[in-house]
């Protein structure tokens, strides 16, 4: 017979273990969903399909996102943290401003490398059309805009005025650029390593910025 103390003993420990497992039973159900929404899009991809491939029933995942879209949401934020967070540090760690840019870009490309789903969870327009989920995927694309936009900004010379008018139309610009490369490079069968495209990109908008700097 177990003695009112030993459960009680036992009962703070099976709560932290509950937690862990699941925590894990999460990761593994957003890294399966983060893999056939990025293979089938939105609407080809069902609960029954997570639940399938994860080995988990249905109802679970309900009670844990909710909905579908609950599910694509979480999907997103985490996805959007990894990417952000991956992109951030390396600028951070760069030695100055110009490393930074490229140091940006390939981390930006070698996450896409990393994780082939998540370009069409993160930013693909044609995954969804409306909804918070859509909402959701502006939000991704217009923190990575400010981020760029900070870039930029490291770049311009000391004592310069800051033109957020020239700073957005940079930063959109380099936005639209990193997204089509994205989609050309998972569509090549010989793409050129991230470090090779980022190269190109520093280059291309180092001269640019020398031409905004001289006027």
């Amino acid at each position: 017979m177990t003695s009112p103390t030993a459960a009680t003993s036992a009962a703070p420990s099976a709560a932290p273990k509950r937690r862990r497992d699941r925590a894990a039973r999460e990761r593994e159900i957003l890294e399966a969903a983060e893999r056939i929404f990025g293979e089938r899009g939105y609407q080809g991809t069902s609960m029954d399909d997570v639940a399938a491939q994860v080995g988990v029933s249905k109802p679970l995942i309900y009670q844990y996102y909710g909905s579908k879209d609950g599910l694509f949401l979480a999907c997103l934020a985490r996805l959007r943290g990894q990417l952000l967070d991956t992109v951030s540090d390396a600028v951070m760690e760069a030695p100055d401003a110009e490393d930074a840019l490229y140091a940006g870009f390939v981390a930006w490309f070698q996450f896409l490398d990393d994780h082939p789903q998540a370009w069409s969870v993160l930013v693909d327009e044609g995954m969804l059309s409306a909804g918070p989920a859509a909402e959701a995927t502006d939000e991704v694309r217009a923190a990575f805009i400010e981020l760029i936009a900070t870039m930029v900004r490291m770049n311009l010379p000391a004592g310069r005025p800051v033109d957020e008018d020239e700073v957005q139309i940079v930063a959109q610009s380099i936005s639209g650029a990193t997204e089509r490369l994205a989609i050309w490079r998972t569509r090549s069968t010989t793409p050129p390593t991230p470090e090779k495209v980022a190269r190109t990109l520093q280059d291309l908008l180092w001269q640019g910025l020398h031409t905004l700097k001289s006027t």
